[in-house]
């Protein structure tokens, strides 16, 4: 493996993470038993996590993000499980909508209470 894809690599993590266990995860990389694509993706996977999760200017970019993903995929899912199993027992178009802004409602509520909680953690690491 090139020096310049375990550096590219290694820029993944945060630096004081990379300055702590950037020696062992190079020593790793080059250890001849290693599956160097399996120590690929989870260095990626890794870093990723890190990043997400340790205090800096991308963490409300992060929220934010992860936030319009999770209400995007729950609320398709939620529109089109509630109309195929609904539909035909709701009197008026107006009862649908009812329910349905529900749904899309608790998913949005649910998301900003875990977005909160998220970033309070990620403050009271940073102290």
């Amino acid at each position: 493996m090139s020096d310049r894809l375990v550096s590219a690599l290694l820029r993944l993590y945060p630096e004081e993470f990379r300055e702590r266990f950037g020696p062992q995860i190079e020593a790793d990389l080059y250890h001849p038993d290693t599956n160097v694509a399996f120590a690929l993706f989870d260095i990626f996977r890794t870093a990723l996590y890190h990043r997400v999760t340790s205090p800096g200017p991308y963490v409300w970019l992060a929220a934010t993000a992860a936030a319009a993903f999770i209400v995007t995929v729950s609320g398709t899912v939620t529109l089109q499980g509630a109309s195929r199993l609904l539909q035909t027992k709701l009197d008026s178009d107006t009862q649908l909508y009812v329910l349905l802004f529900l749904a899309v409602f608790l998913v949005l509520l649910s998301v900003l209470f875990l977005a909160i909680n998220w970033l309070q953690k990620c403050s009271k690491s940073k102290a």
